[in-house]
């Protein structure tokens, strides 16, 4: 009996001996360890539990048995920490920070700032480092953004890129030419940077030109985007006779084309036409539809002038102009005289009613011929001899009657003048 109180009285001293040094900090068979954190300030917590029972840095015993903790911080991964006899007095742990994930709007690349290699495209996970790391997010058509990801970052991170004021200029039609500044900048479609006001023209060959004035913010408006729709100018098409006409604009030097043709105008357009030995006709198009022009030049009054016989002088008003066959422009009534040795001349009005006129010339009448009279009965013989001897009878007579007549004129004269 005596034994057993002996045997608990001693088991109770050293209960209260285990009790006193365990709230004074000391046991013979523990060892003194701290756990520090990087950062500080985790949550310790023992293995599986749920209520945290300090925070680093954070003190405790190992008895010879292993001691398990989890260190736990918001935006880093949960670290478990298991102690024993033999762990140093101090325990460092650096936490491993939870990646952050970013999302581009647009879809867009993240690269580590200096680096030409992409994390990913839309959303990426972005390992965070104890230190403050930048990144550059890029997306075509977009200015590129930095952001910087730390230990202070907000998961997830959302970028959203402001779209550059860029504008793709296309067209309808094919083959269409953009100005600027009168100036060819490029042909459709291209894309442009809108920084500050600018205007384009759009052209194209048979069609009304198009102007568009853009500003950054009209970029937005239109979604970055225009289709040009070009209106078709009016074609007038020209049939002229005589087929070898030429086609002009007024006041060009250049013809358009000959016969036939088509063309297109802006605005309202005069046009001449012109064929050697042909009056010129001008006409005048509005530029509202298109339009078919039929112009039949009126020939010139070139007059054949011709005479039979042929090889006549031709005077036109007193000028002499060649020999017949001749052609003369004749717009106008003239007088026209036609001469030639052996014939009479001749003066005719012509006004070019008739293209082949031809002018018969008459011949210079010959002189008059003289005939001798019959010789009276019996003196054939007398005529006979005169005429074998060279003697004119009716001439020696003539003379005889005239000289007569001279005589008597003078008797007269005489016999007046004594009176």
């Amino acid at each position: 009996m005596t034994t057993n109180k002996s045997f608990s009285r001693l088991a109770g001293l050293l209960l209260t001996l285990a009790l006193v040094s365990t709230t004074c900090g000391w046991i013979p068979f523990t060892a003194p360890v701290t756990i520090h954190s990087t950062p500080e300030g985790a949550a310790v917590y023992k293995a599986g539990g749920e209520e945290p029972i300090g925070v680093t840095p954070f003190k405790t015993r190992v008895f010879h048995t292993d001691k398990i903790f989890e260190i736990r911080m918001d935006k880093f991964y949960n670290e478990p920490v298991i102690l024993n006899f033999d762990s140093p007095e101090n325990v460092y742990l650096k936490m491993r920070p939870e990646p952050v994930l970013v999302y581009t709007k647009p879809v867009a690349d993240v690269y580590p700032a200096g680096s030409d290699t992409s994390l990913g495209k839309g959303s990426v996970e972005v390992n965070v480092l104890h230190e403050d790391r930048d990144y550059i997010i890029k997306a075509a058509d977009y200015y590129d953004k930095e952001i910087t990801i730390g230990l202070a970052t907000d998961n997830p991170v959302v970028v959203e890129l402001e779209h550059r004021p860029l504008i793709t200029l296309s067209a309808v039609q094919d083959d269409v030419d953009i100005y600027e500044d009168d100036a060819f900048l490029a042909k459709a479609p291209i894309k442009e940077e809108i920084l500050e006001p600018r205007s384009f023209e759009f052209r194209k060959e048979g069609y009304y030109k198009k102007s568009v004035d853009l500003t950054s913010a009209k970029t937005h408006e239109l979604s970055y985007a225009m289709t040009v729709d070009l209106v078709p100018l009016p074609i007038i098409t020209i049939d002229a006779t005589p087929a070898d006409a030429e086609i002009y604009l007024v006041g060009d030097e250049k013809p358009l084309g000959t016969g036939s043709l088509k063309v297109t105008i802006e605005e309202t357009t005069s046009f001449e036409v012109k064929a050697d030995r042909y009056y010129s006709e001008t006409f005048t198009v509005e530029a509202t539809k298109d339009q078919f022009a039929a112009v039949e030049l009126d020939p010139m009054p070139y007059v054949m002038i011709d005479s039979s016989p042929s090889g006549a002088s031709v005077s036109v008003d007193g000028t002499v102009i060649g020999t017949t066959p001749i052609e003369q422009l004749i717009e106008e009534p003239v007088s026209v005289e036609l001469t030639k040795e052996g014939y009479l001349p001749k003066t005719v009005t012509l006004d070019g009613s008739n293209l082949s006129p031809v002018v018969t010339l008459e011949e210079v009448p010959a002189p008059p011929v003289v005939t001798k009279a019959a010789p009276p009965a019996g003196k054939e013989s007398v005529v006979e001899e005169s005429e074998e001897s060279g003697m004119n009878l009716p001439l020696i007579g003539g003379a005889i009657a005239v000289l007569i007549a001279v005589l008597i004129a003078a008797l007269i004269i005489k016999k007046k003048k004594s009176a």
